[in-house]
């Protein structure tokens, strides 16, 4: 917490009145340990708090934004609290909570010394600071999705269905989450020596908070997958041309517009690099999630960007990580050094209004 909370103070320095096309114009510009949270998508979440959902199927609308992390934020506005300021404390709360369930789900796997590094592994990943404070989903996901796997370890199925139903409602990465759940109660099932019973199907309604945003959306606007056809705005889901990351080659030769989308590309493929030995040491279930959880928006990305934020999502891929560095410390200190580094220069590049993810 000591390296984020410095990490906060230089890039509110930093900001110093610079402002990006990422500065999303509000009533805290004034303030920036707070304003420099509030960049990108953080305006679609307070829209859709404040106003609700539309659709576009044409361009870019809010139904491409899950539902659960807008209406905790409208819940806090119902008693009193600015969205864009609960956001940001829904999001460090998250955060807090997500590095203590890491923890307490490392440790069934891992002695405290990997599992300290594991933690520093994923806090110094260099779009941790989406954890930290910004108006973004990610640290609800986490924690939410390390809840369920955690409740699933100690044999609560029905809590493991409800955390993860909330986890689906969250990000659309429903199937690696249902997928992977279920993946994990057949396999502590099989691990008992005891035979297939219905209950091992409980895993299966974490798929209702996906279900009932699909159903929201059939309702509203007549389309259950507005979600998917809106992304035409942003020119994700483009067919071939997504798959082949055309648009990359496009782009120039700029920090912006090709390092930091190999950025990217890198730490995603770096995630997916791990499926088999987290297969090996974990079991298939966690290699299913984080394939999942990582190979979707690695296929209908357009450019990579956003891939090194959505690995956040693949914790399995760090505990793995830190065994694997165990026995080789040197590498281990300059990839904490490297990661700190781009660490520090994602967040002040958010901080200022610079896309990065």
């Amino acid at each position: 917490m000591a390296m984020g909370c410095t990490l906060i103070g230089t890039a509110a320095i930093w900001h110093g009145g610079i402002r990006g096309p990422g500065a999303t114009p509000n009533r805290f510009s004034a303030y920036p340990f707070l304003d420099m949270w509030i960049r990108w998508d953080a305006g679609w979440y307070y829209s859709i708090a404040a106003e609700g959902y539309y659709f576009d199927p044409q361009g870019q609308s809010s139904v491409a934004f899950f539902p659960l992390y807008p209406l905790l934020m409208r819940g806090l506005k119902a008693v009193g609290v600015d969205p864009l300021i609960g956001g940001m404390a829904s999001t460090l709360a998250c955060g807090l909570a997500a590095a203590i369930l890491f923890a307490a789900w490392s440790s069934k796997w891992a002695a405290p010394g990997a599992v300290q590094r594991a933690s520093w592994l994923i806090w110094l990943w260099p779009f941790s600071f989406f954890l930290f404070g910004a108006v973004y989903s990610d640290a609800l996901f986490l924690a939410l999705v390390l809840g369920a796997f955690l409740s699933l370890e100690h044999r609560r199925p029905w809590a493991a269905a409800v955390l993860g139903g909330l986890a689906t409602a969250c990000r659309p990465v429903a199937p690696a989450v249902v997928v992977g759940l279920l993946l994990r109660q057949l396999e502590l099932r099989r691990a008992e020596g005891r035979r297939f019973r219905a209950q091992d199907l409980v895993p299966l309604f974490s798929a209702a908070g996906a279900l009932a945003y699909l159903l929201y959306l059939r309702v509203a606007f007549d389309d259950p997958l507005a979600f998917l056809r809106t992304q035409v705005g942003w020119g994700q889901l483009g067919g071939p041309s997504s798959l082949a990351k055309l648009a990359l080659f496009k782009s120039g030769w700029s920090f912006d517009s090709l390092l930091l989308p190999v950025l990217h590309a890198a730490l995603a493929l770096a995630a997916l690099a791990l499926v088999l030995p987290i297969q090996r040491k974990l079991g298939t279930a966690y290699a299913a999630y984080v394939a999942i959880a990582v190979g979707m928006p690695l296929l209908s990305s357009r450019d990579f960007i956003g891939l090194g934020r959505y690995a956040l999502a693949a914790f399995p891929s760090f505990l793995v990580a830190s065994m694997l560095l165990d026995p080789r410390p040197t590498l281990r200190r300059i990839w904490f050094v490297a990661s700190g580094a781009l660490l520090a220069l994602m967040t002040i590049k958010f901080a200022v209004g610079r896309y990065v993810s």
